[in-house]
């Protein structure tokens, strides 16, 4: 070998022993060189991880769309009777996502709507900032007793009580303002749960408050839930006040628009077993109008049987009463399909009353749904 050469061999050398002790140390043996693939995903996988972020805060776009068959029995006193029909009773297009870590959104729209005013639902950014808690900016449901805050396609009956649809909302049940709503642990499977919601009062989709006052609803309550999730139970105690504008016998002429002033104070209570789920509420208030006061008050009972096979019977019975007012109803059927499922049917008969002893019209409904 030359000079030349070993001097060549010599500096290579230096260079290449420094970087083999190295990757010795770190293996903890003899040092080995990567082979290429490894080089590879090492440089892909920040790559991947890009996209995978990116890919969490797409939209999610879901809903369910309900129809269902009513047929009218003539069984009340008079000589009227509803012709059977089908109908289209809810479609929901709903688009939600994270903006960031603790902002997210939710707007949901009812494109069947006969009105143009029900048309968009819930549209509401939500903070969880606060520990516990979400913090709702924008057009939501308003916060009182059990039924009214379930979605309709978790519902085991087609159509809510009365007390939900009289007493325990506003106009409607959405509106525009804010919500906080949370649930605290305390431990052994308790947690508390507190929820208020400071809205303009004039239902959803108006864009201006034409009342003085801000109208409040809330609820605090309490839950359990097993260790083994063998059953859950809660109850709670709501309340309202606030006020609006009551559009009279003809919503296009304000001549005979005139202001409600209400209170209302509720208690629910639910439970939830591997064989059957239950549910109660009672609710009351009163009402000043024109120099008026009426005192509404309703209840309702519901029980559901479950079993292995996502089927199984449902009973409720409601009520409301408002002056002259005695509406009574029986709510006897049976259900395919957990409240979670992307299919369901429901088979409701409601024996009805309008007074205590005056007879309505009984229906029957035959009712289905899918969720997408």
């Amino acid at each position: 070998m030359t000079r030349h050469a070993a001097l060549t061999l010599a500096i290579l050398f230096s260079f290449v022993r420094p970087a083999a002790t190295a990757a010795a140390q770190e293996e903890g043996g003899v040092a080995q060189t990567p082979p290429p693939e490894t080089a590879v995903d090492a440089t892909a996988e920040p790559a991947k991880q890009t996209k995978k972020k990116k890919k969490k805060k797409r939209p999610r776009i879901s809903g369910f769309l309900q129809a269902f068959y009513r047929y009218t029995f003539a069984t009340g006193d008079d000589d009227e009777v509803d012709a059977d029909n089908f109908r289209i009773q809810r479609v929901r297009v709903g688009v939600s996502g994270k903006v960031i870590k603790k902002v997210s959104y939710d707007v949901e729209i009812d494109p069947r709507a006969p009105d143009v005013r029900g048309i968009l639902r819930d549209a509401y950014i939500q903070f969880k900032h606060i520990p516990f808690h979400k913090l709702r900016v924008g057009q939501q449901k308003t916060r009182f007793g059990y039924e009214n805050l379930v979605s309709s396609a978790r519902l085991y009956e087609v159509n809510r009580t009365e007390l939900s649809e009289n007493i325990a909302r506003g106009p409607n049940l959405r509106d525009v303002g804010l919500g906080l709503i949370g649930k605290i642990p305390v431990g052994a499977g308790v947690s508390v749960e507190d929820a208020i919601t400071v809205v303009n009062g004039n239902g959803l989709n108006t864009q201006i408050d034409d009342t003085e006052l801000k109208t409040v609803w809330g609820r605090l309550g309490a839950r359990y839930d097993h260790p083994d999730d063998l059953f859950w139970v809660r109850a709670g105690l709501s309340g309202g006040h606030g006020d609006f504008m009551d559009e009279g016998d003809d919503p296009l002429d304000p001549a005979d628009d005139f202001l409600v002033e209400f209170d209302r104070v509720g208690v629910d209570a639910e439970v939830d077993t591997e064989w059957v789920f239950a549910s109660a509420e009672y609710a009351r208030g009163s009402d000043d109008a024109e120099g008026e006061t009426t005192e509404p008050s309703g209840w309702y009972l519901n029980l559901v049987g479950k079993t292995p096979w996502h089927t199984g019977p449902i009973v409720r019975y409601d009520r409301f009463d408002l002056m002259e007012e005695n509406f009574r109803r029986w709510t006897l059927g049976a259900y395919y399909g957990d409240p979670d499922d992307r299919l369901r049917f429901l088979l409701n008969y409601e024996y009805r009353k309008v007074k205590d002893d005056v007879r309505g019209d009984d229906r029957l409904f035959l009712w289905s749904q899918v969720r997408f």
